[in-house]
Order: structure tokens, then C-alpha cells, then sequence
């Protein structure tokens, strides 16, 4: 009986890591995503505009 339950403990235990392992990736790839955006708008749009202000 003990067993079991040490084996469930454990085998939930084991899902707990690999949920958080999972959520942390998933949120750094979508910040990594955010990033990569940002600083295509600010090559693309921000700095079309400061060529036009300088013109």
C-alpha cells in the first residue's frame, strides 16, 4: 500500500516538473516572439518615420 502511494506521489510529482518545464518555455518563446516583433516595427515603421523627419 505504501508503495502506491509513493508511486502516485512520485509519478505526480513528475508531472508537476514537467508542466512548469513546459509553461516556462512556452513563455519564453512567446516573449522571445514579443521581441523579435518589436524590433522589426522599430526597423521597419520607426525608422521610415525618422528618415521622413530628417527629409
Amino acid at each position: 500500500m505504501e508503495a502506491s502511494i509513493a508511486a502516485v506521489f512520485l509519478y505526480a510529482l513528475s508531472l508537476l516538473v514537467f508542466y512548469w518545464v513546459i509553461r516556462l518555455a512556452v513563455r519564453h518563446a512567446i516573449q522571445d516572439a514579443d521581441k523579435r516583433r518589436s524590433l522589426e516595427w522599430i526597423e521597419n515603421v520607426a525608422a521610415r518615420v525618422s528618415r521622413e523627419r530628417r527629409i
